[in-house]
């Protein structure tokens, strides 16, 4: 049975993090996501870090972590400029010259540009979500 979130707690969720870097805590089948406004380059983005890290592995390997929190895009192959030539050419001399114009791809963004777009993804691949209402990590003493 999915567990998700209120309207009233996804509300607090945005309203926390419209202000600058406080970070918001959810637990998500078993995973600890925190979620904050992060600056690249000259624009805000919502980062995450699971488990209180982020493994750069996460991007490039097809993992459960890369699965139910990364930002998935579809690019083209082409450029739209290519595309627009291919499209003049007949199918035999593309098949000839082995080029497909609707070839894709799909990038895996480790931030989010919309909070709307986050939780509708978080909603689709996680079964529970919780509001963790105290966010802090402990400090492991060495």
């Amino acid at each position: 049975m999915k567990q998700t979130l209120t309207k009233a707690e996804w509300a607090q969720v945005e309203e926390r993090l419209n202000r600058a870097y406080c970070p918001v805590a959810l637990m998500c089948d078993g995973y600890h996501l925190t979620i904050r406004i992060e600056r690249i380059k000259m624009q805000l983005v919502i980062g995450f870090h699971v488990n209180g890290v982020f493994r750069g592995a996460w991007m490039s390997e097809d993992c459960e972590e890369r699965r139910r929190f990364f930002r998935p895009v579809k690019k083209s192959a082409w450029n739209a400029a290519s595309r627009a030539r291919m499209k003049k050419m007949s199918k035999r001399a593309l098949k000839q010259m082995k080029v497909d114009p609707s070839e894709s791809f799909t990038v895996h963004y480790p931030w989010w540009t919309s909070f709307k777009a986050l939780k509708s993804h978080l909603q689709k691949h996680n079964e529970s979500i919780e509001l963790l209402q105290d966010w802090r990590y402990e400090v492991k003493q060495l």
